[in-house]
């Protein structure tokens, strides 16, 4: 499988990702937009240092959405939508909850009050992993006992190996968290990581991710910001451009033959109706047209 220098260095998507989450917590600081309020320590300190001006936030929120229209958006609405899966994971006391590819994320952290006793394991490349703990550290915020790190080359690695080597068990039942991740792998991949999990996790398990759809040339200017935003990932991020994607219609077909079956699916208008609504019923934005979410349990 290709080594696309993902794992040679900490991710810069993870990165950006940390800053859309911080803007949104200093803009909107409260739990319905902006919940991530321990994502700005995972910036360098100038950039925490700016966020805390208004004036210095839209100059950022601007920048990022002229090179990443409705990406922002995508972020603040995929924040949500994993947190009440995890919340909800967690309150019902899942014995294990897997990140695959978990970035800065911070949720096992931010309710770690509710954990009474779940294994959370986060996988994701060696550098961005030992960058957090790091950052964590030099925050002062503590690592929950419950938590474990599984450094891990997706391209490369088998999730059996780096999992079973760190403590997760077959058999028992486990919310699998694919946030950020499916297409930035190649075919290969993505269908190494499903079968692991349809094969391995108990009856009830299951997984929820994050993708995009395949959009034609021909089409391309009916979804909202996706031209702009596969020519900034091919021009700045060549490293990290999206590889993977799923064909429109397709997803329970797709996940099916990979031992699984839908149990929620939200298109772009969905996530915006359902994630980006302010109570008046305005919407704070548009996410970029080509992304989707699906959660799915396993088929025994």
């Amino acid at each position: 499988m290709p080594d696309r220098g993902i794992d040679q260095k900490p991710s810069e998507t993870a990165l950006f990702a940390a800053l859309r989450r911080a803007i949104a917590s200093k803009e909107f600081n409260d739990e319905v937009f902006g919940p991530d309020d321990l994502a700005g320590y995972f910036l360098p300190p100038y950039f925490r240092f700016f966020l805390n001006f208004e004036w210095a936030r839209e100059n950022a929120k601007n920048r990022l959405n002229g090179i990443l229209p409705g990406l922002t958006e995508f972020m603040i609405a995929r924040t949500a939508y994993f947190d009440g899966l995890f919340v909800d994971a967690l309150n019902n006391q899942t014995p294990q909850i897997v990140f695959l590819g978990a970035g800065y994320d911070t949720r096992a952290y931010r309710f770690a009050e509710l954990n009474q006793g779940t294994r959370i394991f986060e996988l994701d490349a060696a550098p961005t992993q030992d960058r957090k703990k790091k950052c964590l550290k030099k925050a002062r915020i503590d690592i929950p006992e419950q938590v474990t790190f599984v450094p891990i080359n997706f391209n490369q690695e088998s999730l059996g190996d780096a999992l079973g080597k760190a403590g997760y068990e077959n058999g028992k039942k486990t919310l699998f968290i694919w946030e950020g991740v499916s297409y930035y792998l190649d075919a290969e991949s993505v269908d190494a990581t499903l079968e692991f999990v349809s094969r391995t996790a108990a009856p009830g398990s299951t997984i929820a991710f994050d993708y995009t759809i395949s959009v034609s040339e021909e089409e391309i200017d009916d979804y909202y910001g996706v031209r702009k935003f596969e020519q900034t990932m091919q021009e700045h991020h060549a490293q990290e451009a999206l590889v993977f994607s799923i064909a429109e219609g397709e997803i329970d077909s797709f996940l099916a033959q990979r031992g699984l079956k839908v149990i929620e699916h939200l298109n772009n208008e969905e996530i915006e109706q359902k994630y980006l609504l302010k109570d008046d019923g305005s919407s704070i934005g548009r996410i970029t047209g080509h992304f989707r979410f699906v959660y799915a349990s396993i088929v025994k």
